[in-house]
């Protein structure tokens, strides 16, 4: 279903108004795609499904969520951040769970639930763990009938032509190797890419281009439309406030082909890389960042339904720039 509802913006802004006749969409109607609050479905969590992964020796744990009443539901995969906390994540989760969609939560290798510490990683844990991370992701990709039989309410509720992949900070890595992002490495020159090519859309939190190690804005090599939320303060323990790069930096190769694919960025000022220990770090300083969570959720909810579920609504929102009177000018979304 790639690309099939990606809907002109050219509609909204050609009115000059929200609630124009030439769309037949109400400026209620725009404004109600923006989904700040939880939904109306009562969901299930299932806190410790385990998948077996003897190629890599190990079991893959996994936080699934999803809704209670029965149905079909489109299924995001989140990837956590390195050294992160998966039920920090719960925020993201949740919130989508109760609006209609699957989301499972694979643990990595990198997890601090599994006793990772960037003290301890050495070098050749840090290509261990890079390499399996999107190894995980396929193996719930490949095992839908297994996880239907061993979680109990879940049968029959992944829509597996309706994919979504997620992250943050290096989980938004993940879902961009992915997701047809390829970067090469300066030091021998070798690629880092995936064949992977069944997900349908995906959103990254914290805008991969503050890291110091990644290129300038990778994910424009994407082959799916891709929602990115970033902010002002968004720098993680690795990232470059003077915006300069390391001499490791992995680059876009020469002759990177870019996908004309929508790219939604989304900005909020204030807004850091763990929203103030709310999300992947609970040892970062404060205060939680409950607003900037919101404003995710939000935005994150309209371009699922703009290009997941053809809600024409949902993307009059995201081209509308309504989001900047929504929240006190904090934030903004624009395509690029």
């Amino acid at each position: 279903m790639k690309n099939v509802f990606i809907f002109s913006s050219l509609l909204v802004f050609a009115c000059g108004c929200l609630g124009c006749a030439t769309t037949g969409i109400t400026e209620a109607e725009v404004k109600s795609a923006y989904k700040t609050s939880p939904g109306p479905m009562p969901i299930t969590i299932a806190y410790r499904t385990e998948l077996d992964f003897p190629e890599l020796e190990k079991s893959l744990r996994m936080r699934v969520v999803f809704p209670e009443q029965a149905g079909s539901y489109p299924l995001i995969i989140f990837s956590h951040g390195n050294g992160c906390l998966q039920d920090l994540y719960a925020g993201f989760a949740d919130h989508w769970a109760s609006w209609g969609y699957v989301v499972i939560q694979p643990v990595h290798l990198d997890s601090a639930e599994l006793g990772f510490t960037m003290k301890s990683a050495t070098l050749e844990i840090m290509n261990k763990v890079v390499d399996s991370r999107p190894r995980d992701v396929q193996l719930i990709l490949d095992s839908f009938d297994q996880l239907e039989n061993q979680v109990a309410g879940l049968r029959g509720k992944i829509d597996a032509e309706r994919l979504v992949m997620a992250g943050h900070s290096m989980g938004a890595g993940t879902a961009m190797m992915l997701n047809g992002v390829i970067v090469v490495d300066p030091r021998d020159g070798s690629e880092l890419a995936s064949d992977e090519d069944r997900f349908d859309a995906m959103i990254l939190i914290s805008e991969p281009s503050n890291n110091r190690i990644m290129p300038h804005e990778p994910w424009r090599m994407a082959k799916v439309p891709t929602f990115i939320a970033t902010g002002s303060d968004d720098f993680s323990s690795t990232g470059a406030r003077d915006g300069k790069k390391s001499r490791n930096a992995y680059q876009l190769p020469v002759a990177a082909i870019l996908p004309d694919q929508p790219h939604y960025y989304l900005y909020m000022e204030g807004s850091d890389h763990y929203l103030g220990g709310l999300i992947c770090r609970d040892d970062v300083p404060g205060p939680h960042d409950t607003e900037a969570l919101k404003i995710i959720n939000g935005s994150t909810m309209a371009f699922l339904d703009a290009y997941i579920g053809n809600d024409a609504a949902a993307q009059a929102f995201l081209d509308s720039g309504e989001i900047s009177a929504l929240t006190d000018k904090r934030a903004s979304l624009e395509l690029r």
